[in-house]
């Protein structure tokens, strides 16, 4: 029994030996100068997470559209990039199911003056507050008195194209402006025109 002691005492102490001598051949290699990056040299890498990618999965066309209509001009004022939630609050992933939790445009759309839906004041309202949470009512009376005579009546979607690659209705000319008049108040003219004969 004597020699087994013996025996383990001395691996024991062979062991420890190479442990220390490893230990000491890592230092030596650990005191080679380390070769330090400045920040020229150094990759910069930023993290990137598309909060559209839900939406989009289903909706691919509405991104690079958005981009179009709501970009550069709201990066400008924003510092940073518009996505889905911004104007369609509580978007859930079974919001197909529950469809008033995701605030439809194209469903408010009301037409004054023509036989078409007319939406309640409050449905108005409640469609418009996500456009006028960015377009303030200063900004939008002095860009064109049409934003005052209309702004109860109808949504902003019913001129506006929310999700177009450009704001169709800031490049359109005058006459092409009048046709979108008539589009809603010619039966309104022709009403009126009954009434007087």
């Amino acid at each position: 029994m004597g020699k087994v002691k013996l025996a383990i005492a001395t691996m024991l102490k062979l062991t420890f030996a190479f442990c220390l001598y490893g230990l000491s051949l890592n230092v030596a290699a650990d005191e080679s100068p380390q070769i330090k990056a400045d920040a020229s040299t150094r990759h910069e890498v930023t993290l990137i997470r598309d909060r559209d990618y839900a939406c989009t999965q289903c909706h691919k066309d509405e991104k690079e559209t958005l981009k179009g209509s709501h970009g550069e001009e709201s990066f400008a004022i924003l510092k940073r990039d518009v996505n889905c939630v911004e104007c369609h609050k509580s978007i859930g992933p079974d919001h197909r199911e529950g469809a008033p939790q995701v605030t439809k445009y194209s469903a408010a759309q009301s037409k004054q003056g023509t036989e078409k839906v007319t939406l309640s004041f409050d449905e108005i309202l409640q469609a418009n507050s996500q456009c006028t949470d960015c377009h303030t009512s200063e900004r939008l009376r002095d860009d064109s008195w049409t934003h005052d005579v209309h702004a109860k009546n109808l949504t902003c979607s019913s001129c506006h194209v929310v999700h177009g690659e450009k704001e169709a209705v800031l490049s359109f000319d005058h006459s092409t402006k009048i046709k979108m008049c008539v589009d809603c108040h010619a039966d309104f003219n022709q009403k009126e025109n009954k009434l007087g004969e």
